[in-house]
């Protein structure tokens, strides 16, 4: 299907876990969007909880529906309890994109993950299609999420493109990752079946930054001493394994003056959780740490670190594959009984293409920790052949844009 203007309508929906991985991906595909119309209207319809630090409406306007999603807790479940505001969700869903009557709708991780999204998405969806609107989904990794039932395959004959912003190859790391037979068979037999519609479009990062600066001035940030070994250590949005920041910190001073450790606990990090790491920062016997809640050249940070710390989380670690850097990486495996799969599967990549060792959370100890830095920082350098096209997320999209609208 053609879109005859060259200034489109676009809206994307998503939801973010407070980690700021959905968010980032949203504002890359919005960036890439821009570039390519930048006179065309973006509008984003948030469904989960509003996350101040972010700039999506830099892009263009947001809309965070009523009663969004927690998630640090259960993302199943709204802000005010299992079950509330459904009704209210679905109507404001349903009311924006009828006033805005996009060309193009995208949703980020559904129909391939997040099921719950499909109680208020479906009657925006069918509103959508019967405006003549396009239907998208943009995904980050070929992994379905959630239980297999048929309403997925009725849902994605409304869609007419599914674009997964990683190689191909990560289908069958995804798949390899998972425990049981059964499982793998349908993981294979879903791509199989709507190949025709699903594009490997490799790796996007978005290039703004999502959220800015932020220390504490009350911690005081030494300098960094010449020849030192730069280890940065982050966890993502702040969302889970604060463990990992507490014996970051207790390792750097088992490491001593020769490295100088920048520690980003994450935007999302809770007052007693930030409290906590800022006691263990002032009981420090070596200066040779600062410590973030976020930070807003991200990237930049991982280029110019000598060794990274950190979750296998999806924008991390293409900045790792990316700039081929030493890393240890403590995977975020799922908690209870909610296992989570992806981030197995992608510090096995890791670990195949640039050496990166990988740490379990039930091993992580300060010695642990650092023994595995003093290691990497001691292992020589590797070139790995990782080719090109794994990060041309942004050109694809691109061209499937510019495809889609009549010139």
């Amino acid at each position: 299907m053609v879109i005859a203007q060259r200034c489109p309508s676009v809206g994307i929906y998503f939801s973010h876990s407070e980690c700021f991985g959905h968010t980032s991906r949203v504002m890359a595909v919005g960036e890439v969007f821009k570039k390519r119309f930048p006179q065309g209207n973006l509008f984003f319809i948030q469904a989960g909880v509003p996350q101040p630090k972010a700039k999506l409406n830099q892009r263009g306007r947001v809309y965070s529906l009523p009663g969004g999603f927690r998630d640090r807790h259960s993302f199943r479940n709204p802000s005010h309890g299992p079950g509330v505001n459904v009704h209210r969700r679905t109507t404001a869903c349903l009311d924006i994109v009828t006033q805005e009557r996009p060309d193009l709708f995208i949703t980020e991780s559904f129909p391939c993950g997040r099921q719950e999204y499909r109680y208020e998405l479906i009657p925006a969806l069918i509103k959508a299609s019967l405006q003549g609107c396009v239907l998208w989904g943009v995904v980050g990794y070929p992994l379905l999420i959630g239980e297999e039932r048929p309403w997925r395959d009725k849902i994605l004959k409304l869609y007419t493109r599914i674009i997964i912003f990683a190689p191909s190859m990560e289908k069958e790391l995804m798949a390899a990752s998972l425990s049981h037979a059964t499982d793998r068979k349908t993981h294979f037999e879903f791509f199989e079946r709507h190949s025709s519609k699903i594009t490997f479009a490799g790796y996007l990062l978005p290039q703004q930054a999502v959220v800015r600066d932020d220390e504490d001035e009350n911690i005081p940030k030494p300098l960094v001493p010449r020849e030192a070994h730069r280890v940065t250590i982050v966890r993502g949005g702040g969302v889970v394994y604060p463990k990992l920041i507490a014996e970051g910190i207790r390792a750097s001073d088992l490491l001593g003056g020769r490295y100088y450790f920048t520690v980003v606990a994450g935007p999302s990090t809770t007052p007693q959780e930030w409290y906590f790491f800022a006691s263990l920062v002032g009981k420090k016997k070596v200066h040779n740490l600062v410590l973030l809640r976020s930070v807003g050249d991200y990237e930049g940070l991982i280029k110019r670190s000598d060794v990274c710390v950190s979750m296998a989380s999806y924008h991390t670690c293409v900045m790792l594959l990316k700039y081929q850097k030493k890393a240890v990486v403590i995977p975020f495996e799922g908690y209870g009984s909610m296992v989570h799969y992806e981030q197995p599967a992608r510090s096995a990549l890791l670990k195949e293409k640039i050496g990166a060792k990988i740490l379990s959370i039930q091993d992580l100890t300060a010695l642990s920790l650092a023994d595995a830095i003093e290691g990497m920082v001691r292992q020589p350098q590797g070139v790995a052949a990782i080719p090109e096209e794994w990060f041309k997320g942004g050109n694809i999209l691109e061209e499937a844009l510019t495809g889609l609208v009549a010139r």
